[in-house]
């Protein structure tokens, strides 16, 4: 019997590490620009240095009222440039809005562009200036149920700020937040990402990155029996990660599974935690009921299917709420 639930963990930790796979303990992927292959004009692709640093450079050093005409005038530009993300943008919006028509949700997408444009900013003003920001609170007794927790899976979505509501809550109830995420395509700009991040929290939030994914969903699993808090964004599936079918405004994708694997394996609840922009500097934290799919008399892909189901729900009312902060840049699956 011991033998039986020990070979089931190892087996639930090698799915967990195939979503923990998607990342690599160096910040690069397989598709990243690095070293000798760096070219000067890598810099200047999307996903590329040079923006990031030259958000910074704004917020350091041009007054605060023009931060929102700059900020459209990216959006704008970016529109045009970002053509595979205004074109996942598109088709997720056509998943909200199926009756709209096609131009109302170009203008859409030119809305969410700006939105992330204001979470990246707000973001770097945080991290160099510590720019106080009012936040309110929805669902509040869940999140103080994650600040007592002895370890959970804190699972959010590419929505509103997820980096400021991280270190946002490492502040305010002093508890270390391990995040797992796909980094930037390019190497530097990946560099720049986790260093703001460590910054911004004053070392509180710790990215895992990992080039073995078994090896990652250890160390998670390690951590959440430790009591820790791990952070992982359940709403899109990237390169080779396990993943199983839901429903989703009525449709059948694909969402990741690891999050759910690593929770049953350690026995700890999920938190569906998002926070939103509100107003200029202010943002609302959104906490839900704890998903808990705990082993019972069903099936170990029973008991996954149907935490990812009410996960699936609780990121579509979400998600119908806040559209113009899903920043969700690569298509459903």
């Amino acid at each position: 019997m011991v033998e039986s639930r020990t070979n089931e963990s190892a087996a639930d930790i090698r799915l967990a590490g195939n979503h923990a796979g998607q990342t690599k303990r160096s910040g690069h992927t397989a598709g990243s620009v690095t070293g000798a292959e760096r070219h000067w004009w890598h810099g200047f692709a999307v996903h590329g240095i040079f923006w990031r640093r030259f958000l910074d450079w704004g917020v350091r050093n041009l007054p605060a009222i023009l931060h929102r005409p700059l900020i459209w005038i990216a959006a704008f530009l970016f529109f045009f440039v970002a053509a595979p993300a205004r074109k996942s943008v598109l088709r997720n919006l056509r998943l909200i809005r199926p009756a709209s028509w096609r131009v109302m949700n170009c203008l859409r997408v030119l809305r969410v562009f700006t939105n992330f444009g204001w979470s990246l900013t707000d973001a770097a003003t945080y991290r160099m200036s510590k720019t106080r920001f009012k936040y309110e609170l929805e669902g509040g007794r869940f999140l103080d149920q994650l600040a007592a927790a002895r370890g959970g899976v804190v699972l959010t979505a590419h929505m509103g700020n997820y980096d400021l509501g991280a270190a946002l809550f490492a502040e305010k109830f002093h508890r270390q937040i391990q995040m797992v995420r796909a980094p930037e395509p390019d190497a530097l700009a990946a560099q720049h990402v986790d260093l703001a991040l460590q910054q911004s929290s004053a070392g509180a939030v710790k990215v895992g990155y990992s080039s073995d994914g078994t090896s990652l969903a250890f160390d998670l699993l390690n951590a959440l029996r430790s009591r820790e808090i791990i952070s992982i964004q359940g709403d899109r599936v990237v390169g080779e990660v396990a993943r199983a079918p839901v429903r989703f405004f009525n449709r059948e994708i694909l969402l990741p599974n690891g999050p759910f694997v690593l929770s049953l394996a350690s026995e700890t609840p999920i938190y569906p935690l998002f926070i939103v922009r509100t107003g200029y500097r202010k943002y609302k934290i959104i906490a839900r009921e704890p998903i808990l799919p705990f082993r019972n008399a069903a099936s170990r892909d029973v008991v996954i299917a149907d935490a990812m189901q009410n996960w699936a729900r609780v990121l579509e009312e979400v998600v119908s709420c806040y559209w113009p902060q899903w920043f969700a840049f690569t298509p459903l699956s």
